[in-house]
């Protein structure tokens, strides 16, 4: 077996059109740092941004040139090139939000998670069915390329049938808004790797179990670390284990990892920040392992591209 990989496999696939408008509600952190420069890097049309702090909504209006910039949601879609919106406000301010975009017509690319209760989330997809608009949650970190290109060694049967899916996550986030926000950890955080972890089995859990701990002296006020047990059925034969420890404070050795072991073969994907590895070993060649340097972050390609799926 060997494993033909190439950085165009694995790297997203930008739309032919690029002239949807795109309109952003909600001028945090990453909209400003992550999301409006994977737009413009990737040719996209941004034409509007909106936040109800004056401030952050010209602040990322003046750094990326966008024409139109408001405090009212309103004027942010009565603008007639608005086709999509980016909705990344908090999961709890949502729904009355997409009463009001899918009302106006638009599009919406939400980010995760979609609501704060299963009730809420079941509703914002009726709502958006019942107004005929296309409703997509922004889990970018499929289209990261480190992600894509361990999808690709599933899909091309390199692995055989994945029976175990493991991944350990060490990294620091005891303070700022990680800390104050309750329930963030696997809400907000760990929601990213369940949904991997569906992205690489092909399966959805029936069943998902946690156990957490606080840490002595931890500012976070939800626990910082965890461990997420994902249960499957029939057809599906695969156990997924997810460990956090979002506390340890030493940063020379935060380096996530993924390990998929399936009946033919195993992969490690080693995803320290920007110089991921996946390397591949075999059944029937034991002392062989294929490895891959993986350029591609979740910043730029992993928005470019869940933006890019959208249109």
């Amino acid at each position: 077996m060997f494993v033909d990989m190439q950085p165009a496999d694995y790297q997203p696939v930008l739309p032919s059109d690029l002239r949807h408008g795109i309109g952003i509600v909600g001028c945090g952190i990453t909209v400003r740092e992550s999301q409006v420069p994977a737009y413009k890097k990737a040719g996209y049309h941004v034409v509007a941004c909106c936040d109800r702090i004056e401030e952050r909504a010209h602040s990322v209006a003046a750094s990326f040139g966008i024409p139109l910039v408001t405090t009212d949601v309103r004027e942010l879609l009565s603008h007639p090139e608005v086709q999509i919106v980016d909705l990344a406000v908090h999961a709890h301010q949502r729904l009355p939000l997409v009463e009001q975009i899918a009302a106006a017509g638009k599009h919406i690319l939400s980010q995760k998670p979609l609501a704060p209760s299963l009730r809420e989330a079941e509703r914002i997809v009726e709502i958006c069915r019942d107004a005929g608009v296309t409703l997509m949650v922004n889990h970018q970190a499929r289209w990261a390329p480190p992600h894509r290109a361990l999808r690709l060694v599933v899909e091309r049967g390199v692995l055989g049938q994945v029976y175990a899916i493991t991944h350990l996550h060490r990294a620091y986030q005891d303070y700022g808004w990680y800390a104050e926000r309750e329930e963030f950890n696997i809400v907000d955080h760990g929601i990213h790797y369940i949904d991997l972890s569906r992205y690489f089995s092909g399966y959805t859990p029936r069943r998902v179990k946690a156990t957490t701990t606080m840490v002595p002296g931890q500012n976070a006020v939800s626990p910082m670390i965890y461990t997420i047990l994902c249960e499957y059925e029939e057809p599906a034969q695969v156990m997924t284990t997810l460990h956090f420890n979002n506390i340890a404070s030493a940063p020379a050795l935060h380096d996530p990892v993924w390990f998929l072991d399936g009946t033919r073969g195993s992969a490690l994907l080693s995803d320290p920040a920007g110089a991921a590895k996946l390397s591949v070993s075999f059944k029937d060649s034991p002392e062989r392992v294929q490895s891959f340097d993986i350029a591609g972050t979740w910043e730029y390609e992993g928005f470019a591209g869940s933006m890019g799926e959208m249109m």
